[in-house]
């Protein structure tokens, strides 16, 4: 397949019904096609396991693979409900902000963060924009106020009797968007599939069912219609397509998705195109990176009135940081690399860049409303805006952190020394708390030693709230070529309030 495609996201949701299509040449357009030579497609499949790439057969996405950056560990929203995915995919932001954490849509703010297609067209007013997707409020909600150029819409459950055969909601989108995909103007088109998740739920939500992969393989047929229609425009050749394929959550056979864990909240992330850097997207990106990719793309910068909480990934190449002797081994270990939330309560649960977090630690900014740290209570001089903290729930919580030492390996074995530093508190008399714990591990995982500062309990604290120093030395056991940092938040009542910031572990050569 000679894909020429820039970034492409595909996010999969739920539903559709027919409506009217506007064909391509009935939209008003007056652009210069001479000079609009960039363009951008995004692709959404609800439901969409990272595992079901190696499960099921999918050559379109294999064509895009080849010259793609890419990650099979990119961060959906931890709600994991296709209402707040969906949204997510196409304002750029976090679901506190366009306010639909759920599927009930009962008080969205699409007014401040509307759709993709509103962006392009405030930017660059004569911009022709179009696709087509499946669920009802995201069409009325989202897409028909941003009045794109060609535009059809096939209600999900009007069709999902039956997922496979001609009439199928997703189907007649696929039909719809390759008509469009041939339109002389056309700068932006962007197709929602959402009968994946469909059949999940009914035969198995999972990598492993035949089901599952006989209809992801249908929907990359689909896909692959839209790209043919692409590569079949007479300016091909000239053009710069970037295409970004995602979703709005995984899932696991057990209990489907709407659980912020790992197996439903770790969703693929494809940006496919020969601008693109190839390789494996570092730190692992968000959903909210989809839409000021795309613009940026297609030459818009990204306006900080828009409030958008993504940034641009894919075109530069990345790579997990090298270990270096004398310098902080913890990446993000102030916790500045995420946008912090004031508090936990009816908020998102941060994705922590570099991190791998089992569920609710998160990070939370100083000064939050409701008695969380403020900027003048005990804790480091040079504080960022954010913390760490356990988060959201009623049990205990952690996040952990690995980097290779091999580059440091002639140093350790001749003799080498580490002091693993950080501020760790929790909140007024509660004995919530946080303890790190550094382990170094050989080069087959097996545990050579640790060393664990923590935790910070009320009585150390005085009763207040606040983040105290603590700090342990020791060297660095002969053979060490990993190193485990995890911090584990101990919730004793209410939220989990174990609180962590500025970690740092350097390893000096003796």
């Amino acid at each position: 397949m000679s894909l020429r495609l820039l970034p492409l996201l595909v996010a999969l949701g739920c539903s559709g019904d027919k409506a009217e299509t506007v064909a391509p040449g009935d939209a008003d357009t007056d652009t210069d096609t001479d000079t609009d030579t960039d363009k951008a497609l995004l692709i959404f499949i609800d439901g969409f396991i990272p595992d079901a790439l190696d499960t099921s057969d999918t050559p379109t996405m294999d064509g895009l693979l080849e010259h793609a950056a890419w990650s099979r560990t990119a961060r959906a929203e931890s709600t994991t409900i296709s209402g707040s995915g969906w949204s997510t995919f196409v304002t750029g932001v976090h679901w506190d902000k366009h306010a639909v954490p759920d599927n009930e849509f009962s008080d969205p703010n699409y007014t401040d963060y509307p759709h993709v297609f509103a962006r392009l067209k405030e930017a660059r007013p004569e911009a022709v924009v179009g696709g087509c997707q499946v669920w009802d409020p995201i069409e009325t909600g989202l897409v028909e106020p941003a009045s794109p150029d060609l535009h059809a819409f096939h209600d999900y459950y009007d069709y999902s009797d039956d997922y496979w055969d001609e009439d199928s909601a997703d189907t007649l989108c696929a039909e719809d968007v390759a008509v469009f995909a041939v339109d002389p103007d056309v700068e932006l088109l962007v197709i929602m599939f959402g009968e994946l998740d469909g059949v999940a739920h009914e035969s198995g939500y999972g990598a492993e069912y035949e089901t599952y992969q006989d209809m992801l393989s249908k929907i990359d047929g689909e896909m692959g219609d839209i790209v043919a229609a692409i590569e079949s425009r007479p300016t091909y050749a000239d053009e710069d397509w970037l295409v970004i394929v995602s979703t709005d959550h995984a899932g696991s056979p057990d209990l489907h998705h709407g659980y912020n864990i790992p197996e439903h909240r770790e969703i693929p992330l494809i940006v496919s195109g020969p601008a693109v850097a190839p390789g494996e997207i570092w730190p692992p990106p968000q959903a909210v990176d989809i839409v000021p990719t795309a613009l940026n793309h297609l030459g818009v910068e990204v306006e900080s009135s828009w409030d958008m909480d993504g940034v641009v990934v894919g075109v530069e190449a990345t790579a997990p940081p090298e270990a270096v002797l004398g310098e902080n081994l913890i990446f993000n270990g102030d916790a500045e690399l995420e946008r912090g939330y004031e508090g936990y309560e009816d908020n998102p649960d941060a994705s922590l860049p570099g991190w791998r977090d089992e569920g609710w630690f998160t990070v939370v900014q100083y000064d939050s409303p409701n008695g969380y740290p403020t900027s003048t209570d005990p804790g480091p001089d040079d504080r960022g805006d954010n913390f760490f903290a356990g988060g959201w729930t009623s049990s205990d919580s952690e996040a952990s952190w690995t980097i290779s030492l091999d580059p440091l390996a002639t140093e350790i074995d001749a003799g080498a020394s580490f002091t693993l530093s950080g501020w760790l508190g929790g909140y007024s008399s509660q004995d919530d708390a946080a303890a790190v714990t550094a382990t170094f591990l050989d080069a087959d995982d097996g545990e050579l030693g640790s060393a664990t500062i923590g935790p910070v309990l009320a009585a150390d604290r005085g009763d207040a709230t606040g983040l105290l120093e603590r700090s342990a030395s020791d060297t660095v056991p002969a053979g060490s070529r990993t190193l485990l940092v995890t911090i584990e938040a101990t919730r004793a009542s209410g939220y989990n309030d174990g609180y962590a910031d500025n970690l740092s572990l350097v390893i000096t050569a003796d």
